[in-house]
């Protein structure tokens, strides 16, 4: 089980200096997992996009490798 972590905390201040009932920290912490999964894919999707981009700069990006996925199961099996 997840213990109450300084996100918690956090919340609970900012609820309380907005005026707002300190109970929606119970709903806010319940969907916060789902708000950190679509953080996450989020950056994962930066990582990716960041590191296409930075290859096509360099001069170093392979079309045929990245439009093939047979090419890629073939070097990850390797």
């Amino acid at each position: 089980m997840r213990s109450f972590s300084v996100g918690g905390v956090t919340v609970i201040i900012a609820l309380s200096s907005m005026g707002l009932p300190i109970a929606l920290a119970g709903v806010l912490i319940t969907v916060e997992p789902l708000i950190d999964m679509g953080r996450t894919a989020l950056n994962v999707n930066g990582s990716m996009l960041s590191g296409t981009i930075t290859s096509r700069m360099l001069g170093t990006f392979n079309k045929g490798i990245y439009s093939d996925k047979d090419a890629v199961v073939e070097q990850t099996e390797a």
